[in-house]
């Protein structure tokens, strides 16, 4: 697992997200490498997409 993954749950910008998309986050095997790439799934969770 990279360092940005192990530490995911501490994220200050996952700590602020709906309760829904942090679980879905957390249940799904996505791995991300960047901030950025949690942040573009997070949106697109929220959309709908």
């Amino acid at each position: 697992m990279n360092p940005f993954q192990k530490e995911l749950a501490h994220n200050t910008y996952f700590r602020t997200l709906p309760k829904y998309v942090q679980e879905t986050i957390m249940q799904s095997s996505i791995q991300f490498h960047s901030e950025e790439e949690l942040r573009t799934c997070a949106e697109n969770l929220m959309r709908g997409n």
